[in-house]
This record gives C-alpha cells, structure tokens and sequence, in this order.
C-alpha cells in the first residue's frame, strides 16, 4: 500500500487513552469528529465505565477496555494496534482542537512532524519519543514504543501554527470541569486541582467565559456558593461588554445563563422584565438545556406557558443538530422532555398527546429510541409515565 505524503480528511484514525474517567471526552471526540474516519478509545480505568463505553458509541468509536497500567507506552501500543489508516492522531483527554477550517487544521497536524525533528520539544535522552510529540504518525513506519512520556499537544501545533501563520489551535481543558453522560461526581481532590487550573487561565485571560462557567461549575460542586455566584456574575459582565462572546462561546453562555435563571427563581432578583431580556436572548443564540430548563421555570412564573415549552423543544433540536456532547443526555434530551409533559399534563389529554409528537417529531430523524425517553420518565415521575401510557393506548386504539 502506498501511503500518502500528506494526511487528508477521513484518512485518519483518532487514538484515544482515557486514564482519568471521563471528564471532558465528549469535548475531545466532538472537536475532530468531522477529521478523522475512525476512532479508538482505549480506557484504562479500573473495571471500564458504561459512560466511556456510550460517548464511544454515539461517535461509532473502537471501545477497548485494560486495566490500569502506568505503562504508558503499552496502552499506547493497545491503540495503534487498531489503526487501518495511513495516518494515526493522539490525543490526551484534556486536549481539544477548535480550528473549524479542517483542511488547515490538517497542514498543521502534518507540519508538526517536521518541526519535531528540528525543535527540542522533548528530551533528547528520550528518542523513542520524538514520533509521539508530532502525535501525528505515518501508520506504515511499524512504530512501536518501548518507553513514552504523557506529553501535551500545545508546543509542538503552535510551532507549526506559526511556521504556517495561524494562530494555536488546541486548547487544555479541566479534566473535571466539564462533565457529561451522567459522569460520577469528581473528588474533592480532582475538582480544587481543576479549580486551581481554571484560575490560572482566568489570570490569563480575564475576559474567557468559558472559564468564567468552569469557575461556577467547580465551585458549585465544591460547595462554595458565593464564589460561583461572583463567577457567574462575573461571566455576564464580559458578555454585557462583549456581546459576541455569547455567540463564539455558546456552550459556556448557556451554562452562565442557566445559572443567573436559577438565581432569579431563587428570588434574588425581581424576575418580570428580566425575562423579557432572556428570552430575546434565548431566541437570538444556540441555546440548549442549561439555559432553557431554568428559562422555562421562569417563564412559567410569569404565565408564558407556550413559550417555556417552545424553549425546550429548541434546546432538544441543538443537542442534535450542534452534536455536541459537552451537556449530558439527561440535561439535554431527557428532562426537558420531561419538563414539556410535566406542564402539559395539567393541560389535558389533547395538549399532552401534542407533546409526545412534538418529541418525537425531534427524535425520530435521529433515530433515536423514544423508549430511553419513555424509561426515563418512568424512573422520575411514575404518575405522569402512567397518564402517558394512558394517552398513547387511546391514541392507538383511535388509529386502529
């Protein structure tokens, strides 16, 4: 087989080792989904998680599970072995690519196995390392690694990038600051070292509201309630001056906004005109569950039943159409469906009914399994599983 000078779309395979659970592989996975043709994910934690296992799946990824070995070079060895591809791209769990335009992406991938050679990015005691710092390798070279270190991609792109002009196109995430699929609550001692990182970037960069939202998220989860509520104040301000971050960061503005709407039902703020402002908002961006879930309670505080429905079937429609996994399936699909059968089953039969095709208006071009929805109602609310059990049978019986 002749292999090519240089990698082109779909003729690359993604390698994945995921060593520190699952925080932030959605991110990782979604940033080179439209770049690669396939992708293995190796895990190599404890007895496996079904979580790797479904964010494998809904990228039609390679699932392996050993487990824990501080061999990195053996698990590394794992992956390629699975690679039919000319090309094989390693990525670390908390490394995510954002350069939209792929076919300059790829020339800086593929730049970076020039400039391995001619910078000291790794240690030259190391030379069976050299290949894994490019993290972009011919398949045919027969590589096999007796010893690697874990380095990050960062060095080694932004050499390319600026031996190509363009500006770096990788960025370190938190491990835990993002988290997905119904993930495990992360431990005390993984949320302060992610909060300790997140400040960092803050120092840096002042103005990022994706690290804004990271700080609310962490210290959320840490418990310290004020300092989440300063950051989430904090967020909004840059975007109050920076109207367009909203737009280039919409998974970090719908996460800073659902938590100012969660604050407003707490009764911290008078909520009627503020809502009004939302909901333009809301309209105006791609938004999803973290804003509309908390949107549509206080809509229906202020009477806006249609509107607090209408919100929740958008952010169903961008779970999908952005495929975007930074918000977990619950957050994303499951309660908002929820909260849609919640109201209207105050409403009737007939309104009711008209939700469940609303829904599955939504899922059926994705050929997503409407009894996922259906069990997860069942598990939340076995009343409201009941009436729509009730309401599915009358309609199939009318039908037939």
């Amino acid at each position: 087989m002749k292999y090519p000078e240089e990698p082109s779309l779909g003729d690359i395979t993604l390698c994945l080792v995921v060593k520190h659970r699952t925080g932030n592989l959605a991110n990782v996975l979604h940033s080179v989904n439209r770049l690669v043709s396939r992708m293995v994910v190796l895990e190599a934690v404890g007895q496996g998680t079904k979580t790797v296992q479904h964010l494998a799946s809904e990228y039609d990824a390679d699932y392996l599970h050993v487990p824990p070995n501080p061999d990195h070079a053996f698990l590394l060895n794992r992956v390629l072995e699975r690679v039919d591809t000319a090309w094989a791209l390693f990525l670390n769990q908390p490394e995510v690519l954002h350069l939209d335009d792929q076919q300059t992406l790829l020339k800086i991938l593929g730049n970076t196995e020039a400039i391995a050679f001619d910078f000291p990015i790794i240690r030259l005691s190391e030379p069976d390392n050299h290949h894994f710092e490019t993290r972009l390798i011919r398949s045919d070279r027969g590589i096999h690694w007796q010893h690697a270190i874990y380095p990050t991609l960062v060095d080694s792109l932004q050499l390319a990038g600026q031996q190509l002009q363009q500006p770096p196109v990788t960025e370190i995430m938190p491990t835990v600051a993002v988290v997905s699929l119904g993930e495990p609550r992360p431990e005390e001692r993984e949320l302060q070292e992610a909060l300790d990182s997140i400040e960092a970037e803050l120092k840096r960069d002042p103005n990022s509201i994706r690290y804004w939202y990271h700080l609310a998220q962490v210290t959320r989860q840490l418990q310290d309630w004020q300092k989440s509520h300063d950051a989430v104040e904090e967020g909004l301000n840059v975007i109050s001056r920076q109207a367009d971050t909203a737009f280039a960061e919409p998974d970090a503005a719908n996460g800073l906004i659902g938590m100012f709407c969660e604050a407003l039902l707490s009764g911290q703020f008078q909520p009627d005109k503020t809502v009004l402002s939302l909901w333009t908002i809301f309209n105006n961006m791609v938004s999803d569950g973290r804003f509309s879930l908390p949107l549509g309670r206080l809509l229906l505080s202020t009477g806006q039943r249609k509107e607090a429905i209408s919100a929740q079937l958008a952010a169903m429609e961008t779970f999908f159409s952005q495929r975007k996994y930074h918000l977990s399936l619950e957050n994303g699909l499951f309660r908002p469906a929820l909260f849609i059968w919640e109201v209207e089953a105050g409403h009737g039969s007939r309104a009711l009914l008209t939700s469940v095709v609303n829904v599955q208006t939504i899922l059926k071009p994705q050929n997503f399994n409407f009894q996922l929805v259906l069990e997860y109602v069942f598990e939340q609310n076995r009343d409201l599983f009941a009436r729509l059990q009730q309401v599915l049978q009358r309609s199939l019986r009318a039908k037939g």
